[in-house]
């Protein structure tokens, strides 16, 4: 089956056209090889107008000129997406979806032939490149077409491979982690300017902090125990503040909003 364009993206709210923005700005893809849908007008316009990628006028045309199909669509409404796309779908198409809590079972039973699924979990920082997405696919897969949606998602940050039984944690670590390190960061600053700091310096100050720390895990590959014990002096500072957040049961919050999120995900997982 032959294509007019490469990548077909349905639904264009924040991730969706930020998947958009990052691959054509990246240059990862050319904009003349993707077409686009949402049931917003408005928004189709504002896309072609930033972007000038062409625009389909229902999710059908997205599904006949396209061999790759990214759902960035609400979970409540992919059902009726993939009905409507459903007897257009050959075997040579691939299905990505990032809907969160749809598995691929539940996608892959509105066909009735081979189609290859692909299912990822990514988060908001995509939007500057340093995106954290895990990624799952069904047994029809080829590996041509599982190295370009890496090479896609690589655009937007760090990608792995995971068996589908871990997207519900990491929804619960990287997908809802940005917010939980939002409040850290926030909170930080205002710790800074309780000790007199200016706001936009605390808040600069602490992100960079974190941005600093996280880099240091990623790049040296060290345990972050292994880091923390380097900061944290004998009888110094660091280690009285350690005493402070330990006392607080900060490392056990975190474990449990962790464990919350995923058990919410499980929840939301659609099988039947």
């Amino acid at each position: 089956m032959s294509f007019q364009k490469e990548l077909g993206i349905i639904g264009l709210g924040k991730i969706g056209s930020t998947i958009l923005r990052v691959l054509v700005n990246s240059k990862t893809i050319e904009p003349e090889k993707i077409i686009i849908h949402d049931i917003q007008k408005d928004i189709l316009v504002d896309r072609f107008n930033e972007i000038k990628v062409d625009f389909a006028d229902n999710n059908k045309s997205v599904a006949q000129k396209s061999k790759y199909i990214i759902l960035a669509v609400l979970p409540q409404v992919i059902d009726d997406v993939l009905d409507e796309i459903s007897p257009i779908i050959s075997e040579d198409h691939v299905i990505i979806s990032i809907a969160a809590g749809i598995s691929i079972d539940h996608i892959n039973k509105h066909f009735d032939r081979k189609v290859s699924i692909i299912r990822i979990m990514t988060n908001t920082p995509a939007l500057v490149r340093a995106a954290a997405s895990a990624m799952s696919t069904n047994e029809f897969i080829k590996q041509p077409e599982l190295e370009y949606v890496k090479n896609l998602f690589s655009a937007l940050g760090l990608v792995v491979e995971l068996e589908e039984k871990h997207l519900d944690a990491v929804t619960g670590l990287s997908g809802s982690g940005p917010a939980y390190l939002f409040i850290i960061i926030e909170s930080l600053a205002d710790g800074g300017v309780k000790m007199g700091l200016p706001r936009d310096t605390a808040v600069k100050l602490a992100a960079q902090t974190v941005f600093g720390a996280a880099k240091l895990v990623l790049e040296t590959g060290k345990h972050p125990g292994e880091l923390k014990d380097m900061v944290a002096t004998p009888g110094g500072t660091t280690i009285t503040a350690i005493h402070e957040i330990e006392s607080a049961k900060l490392r056990a919050t975190l474990i449990r909003a962790v464990e919350a999120a995923t058990l919410k995900s499980k929840s939301m997982n659609k099988n039947a």
